[in-house]
C-alpha cells in the first residue's frame, strides 16, 4: 500500500465517502441501480484488500519475531525484494533447530 496522500484519499473515498453517499441518495429516493452496485462493488473489494493487507502485515511481523528468538538471520540483505527470503531462511533454520533438539 502507497502512503502518498492521493492514494489515501481515494482509498477513503472508496471504502467510506462513496457507501455513505449511496445510503444518503437511498433515502432521498434519488439512486440508480447500476449506481449503487458499482458502489457497493468497489467499497467491499477495497475493504477485503483493507483486511488482507492488515493480515499479511500480521503475518509479517509473527515471522520477524520468529527470526529474532531464532538469533537472528544468518544472512542480510539490503535489496527489499529479497528480504522476505532472509526471513525465510531464518524460520527454516528455527525449524529445523526445533527438530534436531527433539
Amino acid at each position: 500500500m502507497s502512503r502518498s496522500w492521493g492514494n489515501i484519499a481515494i482509498r477513503f473515498n472508496e471504502m467510506v465517502v462513496g457507501p455513505l453517499i449511496t445510503v444518503f441518495l437511498c433515502f432521498i429516493g434519488s439512486f440508480d441501480l447500476f449506481m449503487i452496485i458499482s458502489t457497493l462493488s468497489t467499497a467491499y473489494k477495497s475493504w477485503m484488500e483493507w483486511e488482507e493487507y492488515h493480515y499479511l502485515r500480521s503475518e509479517f511481523q509473527r515471522m520477524r519475531l520468529m527470526m529474532n528468538v531464532a538469533g537472528g538471520p544468518q544472512i542480510t540483505t539490503n535489496d527489499t525484494e529479497y528480504f522476505p527470503y532472509v526471513i525465510a531462511d531464518a524460520i527454516t533454520r528455527l525449524s529445523s533447530r526445533r527438530q534436531v533438539l527433539q
